[in-house]
């Protein structure tokens, strides 16, 4: 078997041990000189490959097919255009979002009851209310709960909700009105302080951070709150990051890097920060043995992958293929952050969304298609499944190739995560075994 042009990554864990991580199979194994005995005899390779490969015949795995009757999971609405801060990075005003439209009842209605009947979905589908600022549209929200817990009776369905939000503007009265109906949040903050104020500004020109922070300390006390880190500075000192974010009572930290033209980062700087990536991994192993979860969501979704198994991933994510986003207006799109952009426009309630228009977009976009120069030898593919669609929009022009930095970052957990697992010992790892999805 040639290595170089083979799915197998070799990685060193703590104890600089040699593991070898099969883009094939999801296979770990510490490297051993028998395995090479077996790769480097002609009479063994083609049984250690096809074992390597998790082949028994010449073919490869084939990509799934889509069902006839598209499948729903969850539904993005955006309950407001409008917006209380001005961010540097954001994708709304680069789309070209600017009206203050809000969603309104009929809409809504008329939306999930078009879902509820042409979707395939198990008993449980959620919502996620999102802007823009969806708590400047608060009243809709509040509303919307007591229409969709009715439609829910009718239907024998169960709806979760989640809350992304910026965190300016809870009170008491929002802050009772997550605690009543369970409702997940996300807050948005860039941190720390310096950094999160210079791209997270009031309309005024204010930072915004100082305000956040009050409000998350008084909804800690009632539930988990995931701290939605964009990550504009490649020099942030992650240990330090977490730490502050959890003194301040976040449960969870997530992070992604920012996808706008403005923020141009050099190889340097992404080797900094892979440096820090480290010193975070090597910080999550020293909480764990001591009984203590590190909640980065990053780094616990590729973990439970890898430990728990998982079919390969032909796609970056689940929009468009069982996770839609309801503009304002009823328009529905395959993905949040293509609001506004008339080519990614799938229908609406009226007209039904257009399938052939959805079918051509994943099928044109498995990772086996989309990623044919870039990810056909990569040993990350089988868990990573191509760049976010927007990050690849940005940089290349189009959403069928593939981001350059988005591969890198994403490639910068994976190897950091297969770093961790293999530095666990097995007890060590149990805390994965019940461990609930993270994403």
């Amino acid at each position: 078997m040639d290595m170089n042009q083979s799915k197998i990554y070799f990685f060193k864990n703590n104890r600089d041990n040699v593991y070898l991580y099969s883009g094939y199979t999801g296979l770990i194994l510490e490297w051993d000189p028998r395995i090479q005995k077996h790769l480097e005899n002609e009479e063994y390779d083609e049984e250690a490959n096809n074992c390597l490969q998790g082949r028994t015949g010449d073919s490869p795995l084939s990509p799934p097919s889509l069902p006839i009757k598209p499948a729903l999971e969850m539904i993005v609405l955006f309950v407001t255009n409008q917006c209380n801060l001005t961010c540097s990075y954001c994708y709304e005003r680069a789309s070209g979002l600017h009206n203050m439209e809000n969603l309104d009842m009929e809409t809504l209605k008329e939306t999930i009851v078009y879902f509820i009947k042409n979707f395939d979905y198990q008993n449980r589908i959620n919502i996620c209310f999102f802007g823009g600022e969806p708590l400047l549209n608060f009243s809709l929200i509040k509303e919307s709960i007591t229409v969709l817990e009715e439609i829910g009776n009718q239907h024998d369905i169960r709806f979760n909700y989640s809350l992304t939000t910026n965190g300016t503007l809870l009170n008491d009265e929002i802050i009772n009105f997550i605690i009543r109906h369970n409702i997940n949040i996300g807050i948005s903050i860039d941190g720390p302080e310096i950094v999160h104020d210079l791209h997270r500004k009031y309309l005024d020109g204010r930072g915004s951070y100082r305000s956040i922070i009050e409000n998350v300390a008084q909804l800690a006390n009632y539930c988990d709150i995931t701290a939605r880190v964009t990550i504009t500075d490649y020099r942030v000192d992650l240990i330090e990051l977490y730490q502050e974010l959890e003194n301040v009572g976040f449960s969870t930290m997530k992070t992604e890097c920012v996808v706008n033209p403005k923020f141009k980062i050099s190889s340097d700087e992404f080797q900094y920060f892979r440096g820090n990536l480290q010193l975070f991994a090597d910080y999550f192993i020293r909480n764990l043995k001591q009984r203590k979860i590190v909640n980065y969501a990053d780094f616990l979704a590729v973990l439970k992958t890898l430990h728990l198994g998982a079919m390969p991933k032909f796609f970056p994510c689940n929009t468009g293929l069982n996770q839609y986003s309801v503009a304002t207006d009823g328009s529905i799109y395959f993905c949040h952050r293509f609001m506004n952009l008339p080519n990614f426009k799938w229908g609406d309630a009226a007209r039904g969304l257009n399938l052939e228009k959805r079918n051509q977009f994943l099928k044109s976009h498995m990772v086996t298609m989309r990623g044919l120069k870039r990810c056909e030898n990569c040993w990350a593919q089988r868990m990573c499944g191509g760049t976010c669609y927007h990050a690849s929009q940005v940089e290349t022009g189009t959403t069928a190739e593939m981001s350059g930095f988005d591969c890198e970052f994403r490639k910068a957990i994976y190897e950091k995560a297969l770093y961790i697992y293999a530095s666990l010992v097995d007890e060590e790892k149990i805390f994965l075994d019940n461990m609930d999805a993270c994403s």
